[in-house]
């Protein structure tokens, strides 16, 4: 075997499956260019972020002794 194969090997990598790759995951300028500037976007979107705490959850609904319906809520809004 040649020593450039068992060193690519070794690296988990051969020649063939690295052209493969190489190939796989090309794409046209165009598209590189609108990859590029919606990562660029993603990067300087603001967080978002909540101004006010969503209510509770409903957990159940139980009846009453009248027999309404009466929503039971969790502990910790969601």
């Amino acid at each position: 075997m040649d020593d450039d194969y068992l060193t690519e090997l070794a690296k988990g990598v051969v020649p063939f499956v690295r052209d493969a790759i190489a190939e796989a995951t090309a794409v046209p300028p165009e598209l590189a260019e609108q990859i590029a500037s919606a990562v660029r976007m993603l990067h300087e979107s603001p967080d978002i972020t909540r101004s006010e705490p969503r209510p509770a959850k409903v957990t159940r609904i139980e009846r009453d002794a009248d027999g309404n319906f009466v929503p039971v809520y969790d502990d910790q809004p969601v």
